[in-house]
């Protein structure tokens, strides 16, 4: 498996674990789920949707690789034999096979390894209409906000959580701007409830996608430290 940075901050009560390729926030999502016995629900923020089939870039460009004309078929059959590898009451497993998950396709192949039972995708590109899931597309506008206008913009709405236990997760390429509700947190009710009542928390630094994106002279230390900041402000207020 190749090296990968992930980090772990005390939040007051709770747990925020950064890692570096957002497919890795599995295993601590995979490491709660196993704790507690019990599938739970994400809350996602991110610029991209992130919402693509288990190790379908792996499969995709093994079928092109070896017959075009089947690749459908051999899509399916090739990540399925990736699925089969893994035992989702072993982390080690799941560990093994990191390598071939690209990194917009955790949320799908935690869905099917069942540590989670639902997803709210709250994202700037794509408001998909899948089978599972709930996605949320956030109006240009409103990129890198935290805001509740940002929020309801997306008409995104915290009684669709139903009281269920949940993860938040957060990518840092969803800040394009120094001056987003990162480092100025007003209007923010939704977004810290969301914080409050989080088992855990989870975020990427997604490096290559955070300064494609960005619009200001900041760096990706600034941006994860600014949400660690916010993280920690929220939950330690009264």
């Amino acid at each position: 498996m190749k090296s990968e940075r992930i980090k772990a901050y005390d939040i007051g009560q709770k747990k925020l674990t950064i890692v570096d390729h957002h497919q890795y926030a599995i295993i601590p999502w995979a490491e709660k789920v196993l704790e507690d016995k019990k599938s739970m629900t994400l809350i996602s923020i991110d610029y991209h949707p992130d919402t693509n089939p288990p190790f379908w870039l792996y499969a995709f460009e093994k079928a092109i690789a070896y017959d075009p004309d089947r690749e459908a078929e051999l899509v399916e059959q090739y990540a399925g034999q990736v699925m089969c590898t893994i035992d989702r009451n072993n982390i080690e497993s799941l560990k093994r096979v990191m390598p071939k998950m690209c990194n917009d396709e955790q949320i799908n192949t935690a869905m099917t390894l069942g540590y989670l039972s639902d997803y709210h995708m709250i994202n700037c590109m794509e408001k998909h209409v899948y089978s599972t899931g709930h996605h949320y597309r956030v109006p240009n506008g409103y990129f890198g906000q935290l805001t509740d206008d940002a929020f309801q913009s997306a008409e995104f709405k915290l009684e669709d959580l139903a009281q269920k236990p949940y993860i938040l997760d957060i990518d840092l390429d969803y800040f394009m701007h120094k001056t987003d509700s990162l480092y100025q947190p007003t209007r923010m009710r939704i977004f810290s409830q969301l914080v409050k009542n989080a088992q855990i928390l989870t975020g990427a630094r997604s490096l290559k996608y955070f300064n494609y994106l960005k619009k200001d002279n900041f760096s990706i230390q600034e941006c994860e430290a600014g949400l660690v900041h916010l993280l920690k402000e929220i939950v330690n207020e009264s």
